[in-house]
């Protein structure tokens, strides 16, 4: 079952699908020009029959894009997180941690990957990247990977 929602401001389309047992399975908001869109929240949800959120991504005018979180992140059937990208204009990007994570359904974590300006970076490189571009984040980062380094 689908159901097609205009908001009430006429900025925004809302398509939304539903499991045969009525809970929500599919959300997306669009921009009137069939762009994913959606300022306040993730533009893409979807949820496993059994109600736990799968995923969500965020988009302005059709582009991956979130400044206080992850643009995309997915959970397992069990609630333990999957993945998060962080993404800003469609770039990969972050600079108070790592930009990619990755779990095992156990929650343990396998991999992270660090981003600035969709470059890849080592994490040392990252870290030494922030402090020429005088990332205000350098400091704690600095400390962090010290801290694990040297088991302190």
């Amino acid at each position: 079952m689908i159901k097609r929602i205009k908001n009430f401001l006429k900025k925004q389309k809302v398509k939304i699908d539903y499991y045969e047992n009525g809970q929500k399975k599919y959300e997306s908001w669009y921009s009137l020009n069939g762009k994913k869109h959606r300022e306040d929240g993730p533009a893409v949800q979807t949820w496993y029959e059994n109600g736990q959120k799968w995923f969500e991504r965020w988009y302005l005018n059709d582009k991956r894009h979130r400044e206080d979180g992850p643009a995309s992140q997915s959970w397992y059937k069990n609630g333990q997180k999957r993945y998060e990208y962080w993404v800003l204009n469609n770039k990969w990007h972050r600079d108070d941690g790592p930009t990619v994570q990755w779990w095992h359904k156990n929650g343990q974590k396998a991999y992270e990957d660090w981003y600035l300006n969709d470059k890849q970076y080592l994490r040392e490189k990252w870290i030494e990247r922030l402090k020429k571009i005088d990332s205000p984040h350098y400091d704690k980062q600095k400390f962090l990977y010290d801290a694990e380094k040297y088991n302190l």
